[in-house]
């Protein structure tokens, strides 16, 4: 009697741990799902978070509006990601701005070129009119008008040419014939093909020139263009007494040729734009005979050989510096 009471102790006993195990083991399964189900709330608020911050920036880039910036508080990949974001919008915004930059120089540049073209044509036409109507009575005014014409045509074949010459030099594929030569003659040879107008002018024009040969790689016709472009910009907008020194320096890696003057200067918000299309060294652009495309054109040429043109405006002087660089 007492064995059977035993054995029925003994399985009430294990049924009733069986149960507690079984009881345990859900609670452990219900805290176990719990943490689960916060974990992964939680981790997926720190996903989509940071993903909702990178939509939203790309959306705002896509409407052409590259000054969203990302700052996401995450993990170590997703800064890798804001870095280069934002280092992308960077670069963006800025290829942005020079756009925006260049086609308002276009802008500028078309309503200066049909400024240019439209005041001789007017000149023009005004006075073969006045040719044809027989309104000159005079021998000698017909004369002038004939020459205010040809005069004219001169300045816009002028500019046409220029334009043409600026085209040409801004395109990729224009060919450089560049060659060895000695830079210290060519400058002798512009200088002494201007002199006539430098003296005309009254200007005091000083040569600091090498006597020996300063040999470097350039294309003949081009640099010589743009020493003259130097030359004549000096001319043009200095008065009369003006001191010029045309200087020549070998430096070794680079060759240096500046035309300084003394003149008017050049005031700090014009050194700015004055490699621009059609800026001119007076803020009247009253006609002066010139395009208003000669620095542009030698700031091309000298960037198609791989060289410099410098502008210094200090010590009541102005310097406009030519830098060709010895390839070795």
């Amino acid at each position: 009697m007492s064995l059977v009471v035993l054995l029925i102790f003994a399985i009430d006993t294990e049924r009733e741990t069986i149960e507690i195990g079984v009881s345990e083991l859900l609670l452990l399964l219900f805290m176990f799902g719990a943490n689960i189900t916060v974990y992964s709330l939680w981790t997926a608020k720190r996903i989509t978070g940071p993903l909702e911050q990178i939509a939203g920036a790309m959306g705002e880039m896509g409407q052409g509006r590259y000054e969203e910036r990302l700052a996401i508080q995450a993990t170590d990949e997703f800064a890798l990601v804001e870095k280069y974001f934002n280092k992308m919008a960077e670069s963006l915004q800025q290829a942005e701005t020079e756009n925006r930059k260049l086609q308002e120089s276009k802008r500028r540049m078309l309503v200066d070129l049909s400024h240019d073209l439209k005041t001789p044509i007017t000149s023009i036409q005004g006075y073969a009119k006045a040719l044809q109507l027989g309104l000159f009575d005079d021998e000698g005014d017909r004369m002038k008008a004939l020459q205010l014409i040809y005069n004219k045509s001169i300045q816009v074949a002028a500019l046409i040419d220029d334009i043409f010459e600026l085209s040409k030099l801004d395109s990729p594929d224009f060919p450089l014939r560049a060659a060895p030569g000695d830079l210290a003659e060519l400058l002798r040879e512009t200088v002494a093909d201007g002199y006539d107008q430098f003296e005309k002018r009254g200007f005091s024009l000083n040569l600091d020139i090498p006597t020996r040969p300063v040999t470097v790689k350039y294309e003949a016709g081009l640099i010589r263009r743009a020493i003259s472009n130097l030359l004549s910009n000096a001319l043009r907008y200095n008065p009369p007494g003006t001191e010029v020194t045309v200087r020549l320096t070998d430096a070794g890696p680079a060759v240096k040729l500046a035309v300084i003057d003394n003149g008017v200067g050049i005031s700090d918000a014009l050194k700015a734009v004055i490699f621009d299309p059609f800026v001119r060294g007076d803020s009247s652009r009253q006609g002066d005979g010139g395009t208003g495309l000669g620095l542009s054109i030698t700031k091309q040429i000298m960037e198609r050989h791989g060289g410099e043109l410098r502008l210094d405006n200090g010590n009541g002087k102005t310097s406009f510096e030519l830098v060709l660089y010895r390839r070795y």
